[in-house]
């Protein structure tokens, strides 16, 4: 047992930037550094969590590709006793390069990876804006501390000026005009919603029709998946009893 103790190498995993539709993250083992990226437009989190779940079942070789928005990578896993497996991220294609080969401890894999989600969902660097689909009633819920089935009566009452306010509030975006840093802060302007200047005069169906519109709308730009979906009751009863 000692012996093979030895042959295994601890995986690390950092995901470590969320930006504009990004996760990038690295994969070390021993001296070995492999970094790339998820996309939001090929966004492979929930393939991820399918390709552990099946790990946790002890199958014998499973793989997980995803696409960085150029060369596919693969990740595959290749039981060969049970203390341990032969754990490779190659390019898929049959002249693929091969950038991580070595012998691993499963249930540390899956909790590296596991984990390396979970702890990025909880720390200050992930803001849902930059992956996540997210739409204005959201945002409008959690600013206001109001459940969103009742934020329609709230927002019927507000008036015009009011209301485009707390759509701001709710997805804040500025015009720049320098990208001087030191003038960046003087010289943005904030971008708010067009709303009828008429909209007070209007009567309660139509501002409920308008409303409503205006809570079903994308508020991020990206739509990756909720990040709260990569959770597991079968990966963590596996990782943790």
């Amino acid at each position: 047992m000692g012996k093979t103790n030895k042959l295994i190498t601890e995986i690390k995993v950092d995901f470590y930037e969320v930006i504009a539709g990004w996760i990038h993250f690295k994969i070390k083992a021993e001296k070995v550094i492999f970094e790339s990226s998820f996309s939001y437009v090929y966004d492979p989190i929930l393939d991820l969590k399918y390709w552990l779940k099946a790990l946790t079942t002890n199958v014998q070789q499973t793989s997980f590709t995803f696409n960085p928005e150029g060369n596919e990578i693969k990740f595959d896993i290749v039981r060969i006793n049970y203390e341990w497996d032969l754990f490779i991220i190659s390019e898929p294609d049959e002249n693929g390069k091969v950038f991580i080969k070595t012998a691993v401890n499963r249930k540390q894999l899956i909790k590296a990876l596991y984990e390396g989600i979970i702890n990025l969902t909880q720390s200050e660097r992930y803001n849902p804006n930059e992956w996540e689909v997210s739409f204005y009633k959201e945002n409008l819920s959690k600013n206001l501390n109001i459940k969103e089935d009742k934020l329609l009566p709230y927002l019927k009452i507000l008036k015009r000026q009011e209301l485009i306010e707390v759509f701001f509030e709710a997805n804040p975006m500025y015009e720049v005009k320098s990208f001087n840093q030191e003038d960046i802060d003087k010289s943005r302007k904030p971008i708010k919603m067009v709303i009828p200047k008429d909209y007070d005069n209007w009567d309660n169906n139509t501002k409920e029709k308008y409303i409503v519109e205006v809570l079903n709308k994308e508020v991020s730009g990206f739509d990756g998946v909720k990040l709260s979906e990569f959770k597991s009751e079968l990966i963590e009863k596996y990782l943790y009893g």
